[in-house]
């Protein structure tokens, strides 16, 4: 279950309390995340534990980054405990906005493990997630390949000053995606949830949005930026040249600007 939203196994070693920090790593987009909330953030399972120490076997989201730091403070409280062979996931808390979750994430949030012949987790007081352990987990979601491959192409960051030929290869790319989603509705039509039905749409619509962005930046791109200049020649910085002109009025002595003015004043 979750294969296909979670990293491969992380085995972490456990040999005193550590405070566990999750946080998103900055090069990838707020709809990635926002598309992937339904979803568990991340999975401890318990491997191994002998009295202060212990073996987790640790799966998350690829776009989280797990640091690991040791610490002296035992927690006043917690919210799993678990035995060998058991686990936890870590889920948004139900009815809070994704953009609440999102920016936790982006600060980062922190789950405190402790052993003591068993595995201890707690969260700390102001975050907007919640551990549930594996067996009372109930939100079980098997999401299709086109919805997997649509968050992916919308959490991916394009860059828009690529050249035209990188542009229109991004484009027929997300076209493709675009054409799966909608050959999965047609041929799934009233078999799938309807819940799956409804997220599939709105993916499409984000979609179909990047998309317009997309073909707007690339005819941008194949456009003169005006018709008075040609298509390769390079603008100026205007704003650059006339410091440096008030910088050479300042330096340059009176007789020597006299007659650059008065040259100017000739030409025109």
């Amino acid at each position: 279950m979750h294969q296909h939203i979670f990293t491969q196994p992380i085995v972490s070693e456990i040999k005193q309390p550590t405070l566990l920090r999750l946080r998103l790593l900055e090069s990838v987009s707020d709809l990635l995340v926002l598309s992937s909330m339904t979803n568990p953030i991340a999975e401890f399972v318990v491997s191994q534990v002998n009295a202060t120490q212990a073996t987790l076997i640790v799966r998350h989201q690829p776009f989280i980054e797990l640091i690991y730091q040791n610490t002296q403070q035992v927690a006043g409280k917690y919210d799993q405990v678990r035995s060998l062979g058991q686990g936890t996931r870590l889920y948004p808390m139900m009815g809070i906005a994704p953009r609440v979750c999102i920016d936790q994430l982006r600060k980062g949030i922190a789950v405190d493990i402790q052993a003591d012949e068993h595995v201890y987790f707690s969260l700390e007081s102001l975050a907007r997630f919640e551990l549930i352990a594996l067996e009372q987990d109930l939100r079980i979601l098997s999401e299709p390949h086109a919805l997997v491959m649509a968050k992916a192409i919308l959490g991916r960051k394009f860059d828009y000053d690529e050249p035209s030929s990188m542009l229109a290869v991004h484009i027929s790319e997300l076209e493709q995606v675009r054409r799966d989603l909608r050959e999965y509705l047609k041929g799934e039509s009233g078999k799938i949830h309807p819940g799956v039905s409804t997220e599939l749409l709105k993916l499409d619509h984000l979609l179909q949005n990047k998309h317009q962005w997309l073909l707007r930046t690339y005819h941008q791109s194949l456009e003169r930026p005006n018709l008075g200049r040609s298509s390769n020649e390079q603008l100026c910085n205007i704003e650059q040249l006339q410091r440096k002109l008030d910088c050479f009025e300042l330096l340059a002595p009176k007789d020597v600007s006299d007659m650059v003015s008065k040259l100017s004043d000739d030409e025109m």
